[in-house]
């Protein structure tokens, strides 16, 4: 039975394929930092390891990748990276204040490279390992009044393609899935302008996308599921967009 590791578990996103992912049977590693309503009714399921867990902080992720294995006695052969913030103050890059920017694309990356660094190490020794990066279908087009964040999924996404060219020998295939604004409910993350914000982005989206339609959590299981299938050996290093054909 595999075991697959999801960070950023409690996001919209995180929480869906967790639960689906539970649902299909597989055990699951399920990292969040505070918020745990999305995900509080799996933390007594058999095969499931839960712990809180800032990404930023090398050696907690270490510690939780380690737990999960005492606990579940089996490694995480597959990680699907959710987590992610963003630009909360939504201000063009010369009104953005230094410690905001700095935040985000530090968060962003160093996340990333935390659950990289501390996961791939035992799939490496096991010879097999899949690997999903949440990104952004802002890595193409930019993201205006989000720039620390639109440059933070593209150093994911380029992070991505320079560490899947290391690993592709160990079996270990690395890709980004890259969805454009996806239908999840805005008013339970966001508030105040910046949740005006995301709502005239999404609207100019819908405006332009050619299938007048937001990206789906199912459809972006569906891509998730193609990149882990263990019977998948070449497709590896590449980002994925799923933007409706915009």
């Amino acid at each position: 039975m595999r075991q697959i590791l999801i960070s950023g578990a409690n996001s919209q996103i995180g929480s869906y394929l967790a639960k689906e992912y539970y649902r299909e049977g597989y055990k699951l590693v399920l990292l969040y930092h505070k918020r745990t309503e999305r995900i509080y009714e799996l933390f007594d399921k058999k095969g499931i390891f839960s712990y809180p867990v800032d990404l930023c902080n090398s050696e907690g992720v270490k510690e939780a990748v380690l737990k999960a294995e005492q606990s579940l006695q089996q490694i995480s052969d597959t990680v699907i990276h959710c987590a992610a913030i963003r630009s909360s103050d939504a201000l063009p890059l010369y009104q953005t204040e230094p410690k905001q920017f700095a935040n985000v694309l530090n968060t962003n990356m160093m996340s990333a490279y935390n659950v990289l660094r501390w996961t791939l190490p035992s799939m490496q020794e096991n010879g097999f390992g899949r690997v999903i990066i949440i990104g952004s279908d802002v890595t193409q087009k930019g993201l205006k009044n989000g720039s620390a964040y639109s440059a933070s999924k593209a150093g994911i996404v380029n992070l991505v393609k320079s560490v899947a060219l290391e690993m592709a020998k160990y079996n270990i295939l690395i890709n980004a899935v890259s969805p454009a604004p996806v239908e999840t409910n805005l008013e339970e993350d966001y508030s105040g302008e910046y949740l005006n914000f995301r709502k005239r982005y999404f609207a100019e989206y819908l405006a332009q996308v050619p299938t007048g339609k937001l990206v789906t959590k199912e459809e972006i299981k569906k891509v998730i599921d193609l990149l882990i299938d263990e019977n998948i050996t070449n497709l590896n290093g590449k980002e994925i967009i799923i933007d409706g054909g915009v």
